[in-house]
């Protein structure tokens, strides 16, 4: 009796997100992947720079590979902080553009900040 029920079913009965697809979710996945490696590498070097001062750190970040490294942490955080929190408007909220607009400048202004700030080090 449930594989008849089953079988009758078809794909269009069955609910689907309409703004939230399998390329969003690999791409949520895929960033959370790559934030647990570089969250290691942070908290790694956050160690070894510690109690070393003001100037090891700039001579840390002035490395091209810790720089990037470094860059690529906060870029990849925040996507991946638009995604999720994108994800958590449209669930609640959705209609409603301005939320999704206030989140996207929120993650840019930050991003904004902290590239900004790497690439003063870096010139420093």
């Amino acid at each position: 009796m449930v594989d008849s029920y089953l079988k009758q079913r078809s794909a269009k009965d069955w609910k689907k997100s309409e703004k939230h697809g399998a390329g969003e979710w690999l791409a949520e996945r895929w960033t959370s992947v790559a934030l647990f490696f570089l969250t290691l590498w942070a908290a790694w070097s956050a160690f070894g720079l510690a109690n070393q001062g003001y100037e090891a750190a700039l001579a840390f970040v002035k490395v091209p590979l810790n720089a990037g490294l470094l860059a690529a942490t906060f870029v990849i955080t925040m996507w991946h902080t638009y995604m999720g929190l994108n994800a958590n408007v449209l669930d609640y909220f959705p209609n409603s553009r301005a939320l999704r607009l206030l989140n996207l400048l929120f993650c840019l202004a930050v991003l904004a900040v902290a590239l900004g700030g790497i690439y003063l080090a870096f010139k420093a």
